[in-house]
């Protein structure tokens, strides 16, 4: 029987997920409200419609937020997904903002979860939903903790050129990211291991702060950087309080380890320059 890989909540990462399984020649669908250019074929948001794709999936990723009530998807589907014949692996798209402020120590995904906001909260509600889902069915259930997202049309270039980078400075404050084309190769070779229970860190090599990925993409554009605001003057919005109150640089040895990912973009370095 084809692998069909079900992207529940189909964006800018899942999108970069069904490129590249297509290309094993899995069939792909992702639900979504809009209209794609893509190798997936896309669906609604529907009972009806998502309940066949799962009676018929081998693989589901997904990438829903959670919300006060918990995860959207297990709400919906749970009962259909606990009778799923053909489904091998489950994967949940969450955020390194589950572990919360660690003062800049390195953390692994053994760590102790700290969760400051609203939103990182409902997502570790969400992670043990989906990891209990998994153990109460016997269905292979991986957590990937996601650190800030780029890539193609959303990057430190892309905000230096529009005059939107801002450089704010937090002593001792360094953030971890990741592009969203490492991103795809973890899932997919996650998804081919089908290992049950695993929790990954999806981050690159060289956690930072912001301030050196502006300087570094607006020297590339060979424009003047950003000035850099002490972070007592900046003027910020209620969620990036929350994400300059966590302070941690995150381990991702066990994605080289378990599934032998060597990454493409290692630092934020090699991704802006194949971007420029």
């Amino acid at each position: 029987m084809k692998n069909t890989f079900l992207i529940l909540g189909y964006g800018y990462t899942g999108s970069h997920v069904a490129n590249l399984i297509s290309q094993n020649g899995w069939r792909v669908v992702g639900t979504s409200s809009k209209s794609h250019h893509t190798n997936a074929a896309i669906i609604p948001y529907d009972r009806e419609q998502i309940t066949n794709e799962i009676k018929t999936a081998t693989h589901i990723l997904v990438s829903i937020p959670p919300d006060e009530n918990g995860d959207v998807v297990l709400a919906d589907f749970s009962d259909i997904l606990s009778l799923a014949k053909n489904l091998k692996w489950i994967g949940y798209l969450s955020s390194t903002a589950v572990y919360g402020n660690h003062d800049g120590a390195f953390i692994n995904e053994e760590s102790i979860l700290l969760p400051s906001s609203k939103r990182a909260k409902q997502r570790v509600r969400a992670e043990t939903e989906w990891l209990e889902f998994g153990k109460k069915y016997k269905t292979n259930v991986n957590i990937f903790r996601l650190a800030g997202i780029y890539g193609p049309e959303r990057n430190a270039l892309d905000q230096v050129r529009a005059g939107q980078a801002r450089s704010i400075f937090k002593e001792g404050q360094v953030f971890s990211r990741i592009h969203v084309e490492d991103i795809a190769r973890i899932i997919v070779a996650a998804a081919m291991l089908e290992s049950i229970k695993e929790i990954y860190n999806v981050a690159d090599d060289e956690p930072c702060p912001t301030f050196e990925v502006n300087n570094f993409a607006a020297e590339l554009l060979g424009v003047i950087p950003p000035p850099i605001i002490d972070i007592k003057e900046a003027k910020l919005s209620e969620m990036a309080k929350e994400f300059y109150n966590d302070n941690k640089r995150i381990s991702n040895s066990k994605i080289k380890d378990k599934l032998h990912i060597k990454l493409k973009y290692p630092t934020f370095r090699e991704g802006l320059r194949a971007m420029l």
